[in-house]
């Protein structure tokens, strides 16, 4: 029987990031918070040679790479049989954006300080998780993401966790109008999220949304502190949408941006330009899932 080929995925913590700045460490150690990343990262690598030695252990064809540099593996899903992530939110998203049909397995590194919402497992409980995948005592949950286009465009990247419609610096005014079937409007605001089910408890929570199961069918937008005098009471300022509803948006903006899944992937969003969003036919197959 062929052994299983497995890509786990980590996370540079920030201690190893900046060890060597000697003005931020300096900064750091003053408030005693450089002795919080170094038991942090001390945490991160204990979990990361854990999962690696589980793998091993267990017959397993281990790749290890660091989370930077996903995006240079091409066809993962052909040179994979699992991928496992290591780390936070932040590095499952990474591997999300590479994923079709392998299922990922996230293991919170430092439950102490990371936020994994959508990770399955830990240190203590990654071995277990995983038996019972292997076994298939459990199946991975589907997890819908979000498809958008751009001018008639498909971007390839699939939104795990949420769009941010803005305009480039985040003290500029957003101005554009909302499509719905059957429904438009013009607005000036900071901006709107667009957001997944997997994503409903981060920033479009905060912002007035509401939270979905991980796994719902359903998207939904929030408008951020929308300003009413320009054009009278601003109404359409959130809702959710289901399978093979859409959501359009028309910049009329000159700097207009599109942030995807967070601040590291962007792209313009000019005057004219028009957005639509709807679920993806493609979930992520995540092994472990609690939320």
């Amino acid at each position: 029987m062929r052994s299983l080929r497995v890509l786990v995925v980590y996370k540079e913590s920030t201690y190893s990031r900046y060890g060597t700045s000697q003005h931020i460490v300096r900064g750091f150690k003053k408030n005693k918070y450089w002795e919080v990343l170094k038991r942090s990262h001390d945490r991160h690598v204990q979990t990361l040679e854990s999962v690696c030695d589980t793998l091993r252990d267990k017959g397993f064809r281990v790749t290890r790479l660091l989370r930077s540099r996903v995006k240079n593996i091409r066809s993962m899903d052909k040179r994979f049989d699992l991928v496992v992530s290591v780390g936070g939110d932040g590095t499952f998203l990474e591997c999300s954006h590479y994923l079709w049909r392998t299922p990922i397995l996230g293991v919170n590194s430092d439950p102490q300080q990371s936020v994994a919402r959508l990770s399955g497992s830990r240190e203590t409980d990654f071995e277990r998780v995983l038996d019972a995948h292997l076994t298939r005592q459990t199946k991975p949950s589907l997890v819908w993401r979000l498809d958008f286009w751009i001018n008639g465009k498909k971007n390839p990247i699939p939104v795990l966790n949420d769009l941010l419609v803005s305009t480039a610096s985040p003290a500029g005014t957003s101005r554009y109008i909302l499509k719905t079937s059957g429904r438009a409007e013009e607005q000036m605001s900071s901006g709107v999220w667009v957001s997944s089910a997997a994503g409903s408890t981060a920033a479009v929570l905060s912002a007035g949304g509401k939270a979905f199961p991980a796994t719902a069918k359903r998207f939904q937008f929030v408008s951020r502190e929308v300003y009413h005098k320009k054009f009278g009471p601003r109404r359409f300022l959130g809702d959710s949408f289901g399978p093979g509803q859409t959501l359009e948006i028309v910049s009329y903006m000159r700097q207009g941006r599109i942030f995807i899944d967070g601040a590291n992937l962007v792209t313009t969003f000019g005057v004219g330009d028009r957005l639509k969003v709807r679920l993806a036919n493609k979930p992520l197959k995540v092994i472990g899932l609690k939320a």
